[in-house]
């Protein structure tokens, strides 16, 4: 009996074992067949990411390429053009996805526009598995070729004695130079397009600038020229022409003029402790919109820093060179073919008085004024407002900036390094240039 009862138990587990094995099996078998969706669903991910980006880089390259080839000066053939088109496409698709993509730029020309389309593909990678074998890329950018663009672009630049210290082996105001020159040249075909004008305004503590002597307290004659401070609040927040009072009048800049800021009592207009070298002999003079390329970039070729820090007044200079009203003359508003863009860069916060609220003069109105200014100037939505802080240790400050432009997320620029800087300058051209030159 006993051993009938042992016989037994054995069979059951015997039993149980073989059901157990076809259980593994089985639920096996369904975890492989489940992972097979998860899987295609991780390889959709990463290949709709990269097709996205090769898209980007497409667009990118075209844009370049169309804006190349109808810049090209007037009575270049379209053959000529279709090579620079096709040139430039495939020097600006370098590296990244140009090996992968299996297209070729088409260049066609109609109604005085060039358009530059492409039409490809890129293999996929892990969808490959599930039957996907690639992704189509495609876009175009069409371009009116030798259109007279339009624009005026005001370059509020920071040269305070900061911008000597070096960034990468460079001074700060060498890189900033030499970006700022190659974006003139970029925008005017070389200083070719006498329809987009550019003028400067390079602040330190002070500017210098020549103007009506009626607008300026205690001037006299028919102008006036020197270093000058900001307007008496709430002018200084505003593009009015100066009237009757005096307070709506730039003033003359004197030592005095800096109260409690005793540091900056040495740093007269004609340079530290009157040594001459000051803002005239650094170049640092307003100019006014201007299509003589040649003397805009032989002035940023010229000048170099002096002092400390106004950003509220650069941006106040800055704006009134973009007014239609004196006391410059740029064009009216009401010309739609006309683009306006104020590009303002600085590498440190505001450490020079400004005027503020009841007559009150210090550092901390200068950055309330920098707001205001700022609210103003978009508030038309007739000027496009570009701000760049280079090397900018001031949370504060880059945020003020930050939200100055007119878009943070497309017109805010965080340069860290020298070669964030001259990307920023690319990236700027590139926007100004697809704002006056693209059709579509």
């Amino acid at each position: 009996m006993k051993f009938g009862v042992n016989r037994t138990k054995s069979a059951i587990r015997q039993l149980a074992v073989g059901f157990s094995r076809d259980t593994q099996g089985a639920v096996a078998l369904i975890a492989g067949i489940a992972a097979v969706p998860m899987f295609l669903a991780a390889g959709a991910a990463v290949d709709f990411l990269r097709v996205d980006a090769a898209r980007a880089e497409v667009q990118a390259s075209l844009d370049a390429s169309a804006l190349a080839a109808a810049a090209a000066k007037p009575g270049t053939s379209d053959t000529a053009r279709r090579k620079i088109a096709l040139d430039t496409f495939e020097a600006n698709l370098q590296g990244g996805f140009a090996d992968k993509l299996d297209g070729v730029p088409l260049v066609s020309f109609e109604d005085g526009s060039l358009t530059v389309s492409y039409d490809g593909g890129l293999p996929t990678t892990l969808l490959r598995i599930g039957g996907f074998d690639k992704f189509n890329v495609g876009a175009s950018s069409t371009v009116a070729i030798n259109l007279p663009a339009r624009a005026e672009i005001a370059m509020v630049l920071d040269y305070s004695s900061s911008m000597e210290n070096y960034s990468a082996g460079q001074q700060k105001y060498v890189t900033m130079r030499k970006a700022a020159i190659d974006m003139v040249n970029g925008l005017t075909g070389n200083g070719k397009n006498p329809e987009v004008k550019f003028g400067l305004v390079p602040f330190s503590h002070n500017v210098y600038a020549t103007l009506p002597a009626s607008y300026v307290v205690g001037g006299s004659g028919g102008s006036w020229t020197g270093c000058t401070y900001d307007r008496q609040y709430p002018y200084n927040t505003t593009s009015a022409t100066p009237g009757g009072s005096s307070k709506s009048k730039w003033g003359q800049a004197k030592p005095t003029d800096f109260g409690s800021y005793k540091g900056q009592a040495n740093y007269h207009c004609d340079g530290y402790k009157h040594n001459g070298n000051g803002y005239l002999a650094n170049q640092l003079r307003v100019s006014e919109l201007s299509s003589n390329h040649s003397a805009t970039t032989s002035q940023l070729q010229a000048m170099e820093p002096y002092g400390y820090t106004n950003i509220s007044l650069g941006v106040e200079f800055g704006w009134h060179l973009l007014e239609p009203g004196a006391p410059y003359a740029a064009r009216s508003h009401d010309d739609d073919e006309n683009k306006k863009f104020i590009v303002v860069l600085t590498d440190g916060k505001q450490t020079t008085p400004a005027f503020g609220p009841g007559g009150s003069r210090d550092r901390f109105d200068g950055e309330s004024n920098l707001t205001t200014l700022c609210s103003n100037i978009k508030a038309g939505n007739q000027i496009t407002v570009i701000t760049i802080a280079f090397a900018l240790n001031d949370s504060a400050t880059e945020t003020r900036l930050r939200n100055c432009s007119t878009d943070p997320d497309k017109h805010f620029f965080k340069a860290e390094s020298a070669g964030d800087l001259t990307s920023a300058f690319e990236e700027i051209q590139q926007q100004i240039a697809k704002a006056i030159f693209l059709s579509k």
